[in-house]
């Protein structure tokens, strides 16, 4: 093999590992200005109520990169009023923000101070002072209120159970003004001049299925009550 041949050869793979690197440079280059290009530079906000915390951080992210379902979790913990985010890509650069927000179900009394809670039992939001717009809930095992934060799910079956209780109630126009639990499994709610008792020993559904019949029953017959105690496998009603 002559040494002008070989020399050839040596330069073609020079000129084929050169064009290589130029290719993957001009690669990398390309994907560099197509990701900034396409950075979130625009943030609309649909349903805002309040500052949305987090949003400077998505702006460090690519439109085209960007995880719809961490991004909705990523906000949703960062903002415990909001329920629900869903997401809308307009590209190049605006990233639309439809919110949805907790409704608070009720307030908890907890030692020094309140915890205003979702239906599912959820921390909205911590505060010094009474929220009276919505029922209160007196807990027998007073809650630390620097133990928790806005965020956590408190999850006592008792406080779990009123909360559903409470919904349940305002489904059937009965608005409850507090729910005391002052023992294991006994719920007595409070409204006006009347009360209602339930029980987290017996199922849930039976016990408003059979407080349904009740005031439906007295709506026929024009009548009131004083107290309905649905712990029993047969309703106690007192008038």
């Amino acid at each position: 093999m002559s040494a002008s041949s070989s020399l050839k050869r040596y330069l073609n793979k020079i000129i084929r590992w050169l064009f290589f690197v130029l290719l993957c440079a001009t690669a990398f280059s390309g994907l560099y200005f197509l990701n900034d290009s396409i950075k979130i530079k625009k943030i609309e906000l649909i349903n805002s109520r309040s500052n949305v915390l987090g949003l400077e951080e998505m702006k460090k992210t690519s439109l085209i990169f960007l995880n719809e379902k961490e991004t909705a979790d990523f906000l949703t913990k960062k903002n415990p009023l909001i329920s629900k985010v869903t997401i809308e890509k307009k590209y190049p650069s605006t990233l639309v923000l439809k919110l949805t927000y907790d409704k608070g179900t009720a307030v908890l009394t907890v030692s020094n101070g309140y915890f205003y809670l979702s239906e599912q039992g959820k921390i909205l939001s911590k505060s010094r002072k009474m929220i009276d717009s919505v029922p209160k809930i007196n807990f027998y095992q007073k809650l630390n209120f620097q133990s928790y934060n806005a965020g956590d799910i408190i999850s006592f079956k008792d406080i779990q159970n009123g909360l559903y209780f409470i919904k349940s109630l305002s489904g059937l126009n009965l608005k409850v003004d507090n729910l005391d639990i002052n023992g294991v499994d006994v719920l007595l709610f409070k409204l006006n001049d009347k009360k209602i008792i339930f029980s987290s020993a017996k199922d849930k559904e039976l016990q408003i299925y059979q407080l349904e019949q009740i005031i439906r029953q007295f709506k026929i017959e024009g009548k009131s009550f004083k107290e309905i105690d649905l712990r029993y496998d047969k309703p106690v009603v007192r008038f």
